[in-house]
């Protein structure tokens, strides 16, 4: 057994010496990634470093626990046929996992959203997987046949591994397609607005279908979009950064912030401005998707934004608008010449290994055997919340199936308008708190845009201040290198 393991793990390591970790030429042909994952956790056992009864113990999100078992169990049940180690999942709620992880003392392998990286990287809260993938001899591959998507955004920050991509959550808008087609719908909006309906291509056209499809009296609503204290920047952000070309960033050079200008009043009303057409009770304290998304699905809205997993819940037997509605590409601003549309990644269940786990090298090759590329396909097709990560995926029958052709084909030709997550510096929870609470009280009326975004920036100057001025700048220099530079031709 030992010999046969160190056999193994010679020839990987020849074959794969020198491959680039973010998806070098032919890492993808390296092997199966799971069969890979599979010999090294043996080879482990075979040198004593992993006792044979070893329990890996995985934390994951309230009701995602299928994305990561798999349907039935099944993938669960491989993967302990194949090690002999045995799976112990806990679950915590659908929140950021940045405190449960300072917590946790007992866990091998848990999820973090994207924005959270730079806070449990500076607080050391969380494994650089980098050397753990050079000792396996594992590569991330970044092919568009198979590899993974927008690797840098899912797993980097900087030139550091410190997730292994499980999810991937940019925001979407999803409109009723049904009542675009209808007649009498488009006979009664061309009297309104002297144009066409059709898919909105700018922010100001998606507003006047929110108001012109807004019925409350009947109980339907022009926008479904969430709207709740905590989670605010995540639908402001695409309306901010898509005021310049060919990014409207969030600070200058020297890190003072340029959201209190024009830019961020303008993304401001656009986010308050559908509140008037949105189901009652959305400004309320823990009225997220679980409260906004439910009125879409039961036919109940004209409009939701949310990831891609939207698609998938509109689309099961008992929603009152499967095959009634469809994805769209997100609204953008003309600028010059050019439409630039910016979306960014909001939610997320990516796989990382807390610094204090117990088996780190184990949480890491379960989360490679999990994201092979055939795994990762059932771990999509399991019906949980994790959403296409590879690009394989978007090509997997039971995947388009279960999500429509339609929404798999736009998610694909959408990633390169994908901005990176939240600021991507050090304290990233408190600059979007700020953010969040101060649109959250010009959404209410007790402030003015104008008012929210000047706030906002006095905030923002004060966490960058605490953090040290020169700190903060050498990060954001180094995020603002991901943001996409993608713009289209007005439609």
């Amino acid at each position: 057994m030992r010999t046969s393991a160190k056999r193994i793990a010679a020839v990987w390591s020849s074959l794969c010496v020198g491959l680039v970790l973010l998806g070098a030429s032919g890492a993808a042909h390296c092997g199966e990634q799971a069969d890979k994952a599979v010999a090294a956790v043996k080879l482990l056992i075979a040198r004593g470093e992993l006792k044979p009864d070893a329990v890996l113990r995985m934390r994951v999100k309230q009701g995602n626990t299928s994305s990561f078992l798999g349907r039935d169990y099944e993938l669960q049940k491989d993967w302990e046929k194949q090690t002999g180690i045995l799976l112990d999942v806990s679950v915590m709620p659908q929140v950021d996992s940045l405190e449960i992880i300072r917590r946790s003392n007992d866990i091998d392998l848990t999820i973090a959203r994207n924005h959270e990286y730079p806070d449990l990287v500076a607080g050391r809260l969380i494994e650089d997987l980098t050397p753990l993938l050079q000792r396996f001899g594992f590569a991330l591959p970044v092919d568009t046949n198979g590899g993974y998507m927008l690797l840098q955004h899912q797993a980097m920050v900087g030139d550091r591994v410190v997730a292994i991509p499980a999810d991937l959550d940019m925001a979407m808008l999803f409109v009723r397609r049904d009542l675009l087609e209808d007649p009498a719908q488009r006979a009664a909006f061309r009297e309104r607005f002297k144009r066409e309906l059709k898919l909105p291509s700018t922010w100001s056209e998606y507003q006047q279908l929110v108001e012109f499809f807004n019925r409350p009296k009947e109980g339907f609503y022009g926008s479904s979009e969430p709207r709740e204290k905590l989670t605010g920047w995540m639908f402001w952000m695409p309306r901010y950064l898509s005021t310049a070309a060919s990014n409207q960033y969030l600070f200058d050079e020297q890190m003072h912030p340029l959201v209190d200008s024009p830019a961020g009043v303008a993304a401001t009303e656009s986010y308050v401005a559908t509140v008037p057409y949105s189901p009652p009770q959305s400004l309320e304290d823990g009225k997220d998707y679980s409260y906004t998304l439910p009125f879409f699905v039961r036919g109940n809205a004209f409009a939701t934004m949310l990831t891609v997993a939207t698609a998938k819940i509109s689309n099961r037997d008992d929603s009152a608008i499967k095959g009634k509605f469809i994805a769209v590409a997100m609204p953008g601003r003309v600028v010059g010449n050019r439409l630039v549309r910016r979306s960014q990644f909001i939610y997320g269940n990516n796989l990382v290994v807390p610094a204090n786990a117990p088996n780190k090298a184990l949480g890491l090759l379960f989360a490679m055997w999990l994201t092979d590329a055939d795994n990762a396909a059932r771990s999509v097709a399991a019906n949980g919340i994790a959403d296409p990560y590879r690009y394989s995926t978007l090509a997997d029958e039971r995947v388009r199936s279960l999500y429509t052709p339609q929404a798999m084909d736009l998610l694909r030709s959408e990633l390169p308008f994908v901005a990176p997550s939240g600021t991507g510096l050090p304290g990233d929870s408190e600059y979007l708190g700020a953010l969040s609470n101060n649109i959250w009280l010009a959404a209410s009326g007790k402030l003015t845009s104008k008012e929210a975004m000047a706030k906002t920036a006095r905030e923002w100057e004060a966490i960058t201040d605490a953090r040290g001025r020169a700190q903060q700048i050498a990060h954001w220099q180094a995020f603002k290198k991901l943001y996409p530079s993608a713009t289209e031709s007005p439609r």
